[in-house]
């Protein structure tokens, strides 16, 4: 799918923050704008190609055809440059192109009626313009109203650089100095004064018409993330029975919120690099997860962005429409009524839970809430110490606030040593019927198997109290990892993957989770076109492994769902 393509598009609904359903209803959402971005590219190249390299006397009459007169070479490129951001923004339907190319061809129409230009142009100036105006419906995507401001500061800065330039060296005229802070001088004409002043003030308006081109093209801002009201709804539907083991995530509080028309569903989300990031699933009501992703994509049309999906299910796949999929891994889940430590193949946990037994090692499960504040603080410094002082990190399969009792449904299982100090823990959340791991520390040099012990005591756990599944971690590329045979490529990226293992613990963490004998979910990264990699690349790496800033914490914790595991 093309980067211009609309058919992942869902008609507008009313959205938070009122902007998913800006622009007009009509028919002009779903017609193709191809051919007017066809249009506006290959002006641009007429403009520009002159000024590249010799060409031929044909694409010269060509591009005085289209400028009316040869432009220096400099501002060919740059005015060239502009109609290509200009092309690139027709494509992706935003309104100010359409404005952009209503005032280059008025700008063109004054030219013909004021000046020597030839007047047959005049009757086709005029027919674009009419094109234009009918086609208006069809640019949907409006500029943020940050971006505004910020174009229009650039703009003034632009005129109060040009009248001061042309103040301090004289000798140009008012007139010119419009003409160059618009970038549309230096054509030839005679301008007296400073002889270098209009090509500086040419290239320096037409470098400053490049600014406002992209800043009135950029996407939105990220919006704020969710309130504590909107938070209290995605608990409650977190909490619902048809919510993914994936749910409780979206109660970081980094991400913003997006809820179907009824408000039984809701998709929380970050943008970053103008990617709209979704983490997981829907959560909520399985019957309203097509509303709430119709919502979401008519959200990110209004405003700009890029829609993306981490960790996806697949069973959610066909909702997502034509927008593109890949496998990138395995959630690790349990299933507690089938869980046992009986048999050859676990073995190992049963021998690591042995060694924590023989070692004196002690446990107790106690809601996050419940948490004495010097058992917190204890906690906090194993917490501390098993990261080595780094920052906890994650967006698709970890909680923020650890140890805060802010969120709902938290519970955590404490390892104490013989001498009754904390030396491990693990945060696990409410997820609909099931059970997932937040977070998992251990003090360095603690006894080999705590965690197992842990995950043990929790499966068992979620046995007593009718839990259907526990997930547990995430198995990236677990396909390539459990390969027998590879590929050339294959084998290099498992090559990249057990150098980078230090850092990353990819095969490590797969290694661990193996042991329990456990089944897997399928995730996927769903995106919407093959052109947005580099920037989907760059926004899930920022997402998932950079430090960001803290969120504003919680004034009071999230009311608890109705099931929790208090």
């Amino acid at each position: 799918m093309q980067a211009g393509d609309s058919s992942w598009q869902a008609a507008p609904v009313r959205a938070r923050r009122g902007r998913a359903g800006r622009g007009r209803a009509g028919r002009g959402r779903t017609r193709p704008v191809r051919p007017l971005a066809a249009a506006t590219l290959a002006v641009a190249v007429l403009v520009a190609a002159p000024a590249l390299a010799a060409s031929p006397p044909w694409l010269g009459e060509l591009s005085r055809l289209v400028t009316g007169g040869p432009l220096a070479p400099a501002h060919a490129v740059l005015l060239g440059l502009a109609l290509a951001l200009v092309a690139r923004g027709v494509l992706l339907r935003r309104r100010a192109a359409w404005y952009g190319l209503v005032i280059l061809v008025v700008l063109a129409l004054l030219a013909v009626l004021t000046g020597d230009d030839a007047t047959w142009r005049l009757p086709l100036l005029a027919a674009a313009l009419g094109g234009l105006w009918l086609e208006r419906d069809r640019f949907t995507v409006r500029p943020h109203p940050d971006r505004i401001r910020t174009a229009v500061k650039t703009a003034a800065l632009l005129v109060v650089a040009a009248v001061g330039g042309s103040l301090l060296f004289g000798g140009v005229s008012i007139r010119s100095v419009g003409q160059v802070a618009a970038g549309l001088g230096a054509t030839g004409a005679p301008i007296d004064g400073a002889p270098w002043l209009p090509d500086v003030l040419g290239l320096g308006g037409a470098a400053g018409l490049l600014v406002v081109i992209v800043t009135l093209l950029s996407p939105d801002p990220p919006p704020p993330p969710g309130d504590d009201p909107e938070r209290g709804r995605v608990a409650g539907l977190v909490a619902h029975p048809g919510s993914d083991t994936l749910a409780p995530f979206a109660l970081r509080r980094d991400k913003a919120y997006v809820f179907s028309a009824d408000g039984r569903a809701v998709i929380g989300y970050r943008v970053q690099f103008g990617v709209a990031v979704a983490g997981g699933d829907p959560v909520g009501d399985p019957a309203a997860h097509g509303d709430a992703v119709r919502s979401f994509l008519a959200l990110c049309r209004a405003s700009g962005w890029r829609p993306a999906v981490l960790g996806a299910s697949d069973g959610l796949l066909p909702a997502w429409g034509r927008l593109r999929s890949i496998g990138y891994g395995d959630e690790v889940v349990l299933s507690p009524r089938e869980f046992t430590l009986s048999g050859r193949q676990m073995r190992n946990v049963r021998q690591a839970v042995k060694r924590t037994v023989n070692a004196g090692v002690t446990s107790e499960l106690v809601p996050e809430r419940d948490l004495a504040p010097d058992l917190r603080e204890r906690l906090l410094d194993v917490a501390s110490r098993s990261l080595g002082g780094a920052a906890e990190r994650g967006f698709a399969m970890n909680l923020d606030e650890l140890l805060t009792g802010h969120h709902p449904g938290a519970v955590i299982a404490i390892a104490y040593d013989a001498d009754k100090r904390p030396i491990a823990f693990q945060r696990y959340v409410t997820a609909g019927g099931g059970i997932s791991l937040d977070a998992m520390r251990r003090s360095p040099g603690g006894p080999n198997g705590v965690n197992e012990r842990l995950i043990v005591e929790m499966v068992e756990y979620a046995s007593r109290h009718g839990h259907e599944v526990v997930s547990l971690n995430f198995a990236a590329f677990r396909e390539l990892l459990d390969a027998e045979e590879r590929t050339v490529l294959e084998k290099a990226g498992y090559r990249a993957l057990r150098l980078l293992d230090p850092w990353i613990a990819v095969e490590s963490l797969y290694l661990f989770d193996k042991k329990f004998r456990p089944s897997y979910k399928p995730r996927y990264v769903v995106f919407r076109s093959w052109s947005d990699l580099g920037w989907l690349a760059a926004a899930l790496l920022t997402l998932e492994f950079a430090r960001t800033r803290p969120a504003r914490r919680a004034e009071e914790p999230v009311a608890e769902p109705v099931r929790h595991l208090g």
